[in-house]
């Protein structure tokens, strides 16, 4: 897991963070004959630095966007991309999982997909499968192709 701070508010006393995972999963992927695979995911934490609110994340844009200063906005996927980055050369995994966490994603929403794609494809990565699962989510595997 990466942490990265990128906002602190001073009325709240709120902080608020870029966590990045890569989990290790043990399931099988079906179509692929794959049983071990990693699962990257990302979400914004928020922290309650006074104890007078619950600390809490999320997935949804929607309920970050309050948490997160105008400017800090267009930096949050370039830094998960760096965080990718970087759990990649520590865990070095084989196959990595990634999977949309809303059903049926418009077509922007879809452009944070394509960075993270590009940036394992950077990392020597190659896209064995893409497709929607039964829920209605976007899916992508990947397997490492190069030495990395």
């Amino acid at each position: 897991m990466v942490l990265v701070p990128v906002a602190y508010c001073e009325v709240t006393d709120r902080l608020v963070q870029v966590e990045s995972r890569l989990s290790d999963m043990q399931a099988t992927l079906p179509r692929l004959d794959i049983t071990s695979f990693h699962e990257f995911s990302f979400t914004i934490l928020i922290v309650s630095l006074s104890d007078d609110a619950p600390t809490f994340e999320t997935q949804d844009r929607t309920y970050a966007r309050p948490y997160l200063p105008d400017a800090c906005r267009p930096l949050i996927m370039p830094i998960v991309a760096a965080c990718l980055r970087v759990l990649v050369a520590h865990v070095r995994p084989r196959v990595i999982y990634r999977v949309t966490k809303s059903r049926n994603p418009p077509e922007k929403a879809l452009r944070k997909d394509v960075l993270l794609t590009q940036t394992l494809e950077q990392k020597g990565y190659v896209v064995i499968e893409t497709g929607t699962d039964l829920w209605g989510r976007r899916f992508w595997v990947l397997r490492r192709e190069l030495t990395v």
